[in-house]
């Protein structure tokens, strides 16, 4: 509460005071200032009352943290609401051939999932698994109505909702899974985010301009979590107004979600429907009516939003979503592409989690049996 209140009262000085938003920005653009891997505990034994780390484990897990979680939460002057709302969970096998197809997709410099685990092995002088005991955890965590509405509301510059949802709500991402990654490196067990090592820096790439080498978006889709969009967003069952994250398992867990084949099954107009609402959106014509995304134009326009969102929220961050609000797919497939569902078997074996809706009281236990122990 005192960190707050000095931000507050410093609030115009956000581009000195704002460690958050600072931190986020290095780690992002340079691949450091994030906190110290934990470090394995290779002598560790199984205890009575230890909880089995399959697939309902990781869905109950994260959906309780961002359902309880005191760290996902806005700050002045929202205190009191949420960031995200309840979150989806798919899992990929770390072996799926996929991820060679990333490396010809999106560049040699994406990791796999096996080669960032050797990284993580490597810290902590052990052998690396093989493949196909490596798992991929994805989540989507879609933001709230009042964000959305008010991003909606917005035509050139991200709403002060908006921009707190991008940098408060990746802190928050980044925290809960470390908690997460810790507890399981806690019991033994091989884990890592690839977006807080050193090997994560955005820049520009020869094949597709600006990207990371570790992508969220693909990583959903690999998971079947939703498909992309015009406006390159991941179209998930609850939109693409949402934050995405991931991180790899020292487990063989089981998918729960059918991959949809069409990358674009959720889009309007890849489906030959009228809307090019997102293109209608952007402030700076960054998408056109034949699907592609200028990522310079983007790139640049949310770089100017650095100053807006300084100037005029106090915050340390850029961001825009104003193509990912005010468009059919920002809370849900679009009508007239939603479709009866029907869940393989694969789906039943874990729908009895994946589908709980938890309270802050409830998600307590769950909380606490992966709290970070740094």
């Amino acid at each position: 509460m005192a960190r707050r209140k000095m931000k507050d009262h410093y609030r115009k000085l956000s581009f000195i005071t704002d460690l958050g938003g600072i931190q986020n920005a290095l780690g992002e653009m340079r691949g450091f200032g994030f906190p110290k891997q934990p470090p394995l505990n290779c002598g560790c034994q199984c205890q009575p009352g230890d909880p089995l780390l399959d697939e309902n484990w990781f869905c109950s897990t994260i959906k309780a943290k961002i359902a309880g979680h005191p760290e996902n939460g806005m700050e002045y002057p929202f205190y009191g609401e949420r960031i995200f709302e309840e979150a989806l969970v798919g899992f990929v096998r770390g072996d799926d051939p996929i991820f060679e197809d990333f490396k010809e997709i999106i560049g040699p410099h994406h990791f796999t999932p096996w080669e960032i685990m050797a990284w993580q092995a490597e810290n902590n002088g052990v052998e690396p698994p093989s493949p196909e005991d490596v798992s991929v955890v994805s989540f989507v965590m879609p933001i709230t109505k009042a964000t959305r509405d008010d991003n909606r509301k917005a035509g050139q510059w991200p709403a002060e909702r908006w921009a707190q949802t991008r940098l408060h709500g990746e802190l928050f991402s980044q925290l809960f899974v470390r908690e997460i990654v810790t507890y399981l490196m806690s019991r033994g067990i091989l884990a890592v985010a690839p977006d807080v090592t050193p090997n994560f820096n955005k820049k520009r790439y020869p094949k597709v301009g600006w990207a990371s080498p570790w992508s969220h978006r693909h990583v959903a889709y690999a998971a079947g979590l939703g498909t992309f969009g015009m406006h390159d967003f991941l179209i998930t069952e609850k939109g693409c107004a949402h934050r995405l994250g991931s991180f790899v398992v020292n487990l063989r867990l089981q998918p729960n979600r059918e991959r949809p084949e069409d990358i674009h099954a959720n889009c309007l107009h890849y489906q030959g429907k009228k809307c090019l609402k997102c293109m209608e959106r952007c402030p700076v014509d960054a998408i056109s009516e034949d699907g592609a995304h200028d990522k310079e134009k983007c790139y640049k326009r949310v770089k100017d939003s650095l100053r807006y969102c300084n100037k005029n929220y106090h915050i340390f961050i850029y961001g825009c979503g104003l193509c990912a609000t005010g468009v059919p797919c920002e809370n849900q497939i679009p009508r007239p592409l939603q479709k009866k569902k029907h869940n393989s078997a694969s789906q039943e074996k874990t729908a009895d989690v994946c589908s709980v809706s938890f309270s802050s009281q409830s998600a307590s236990d769950i909380i606490k049996s992966a709290k970070a122990q740094d």
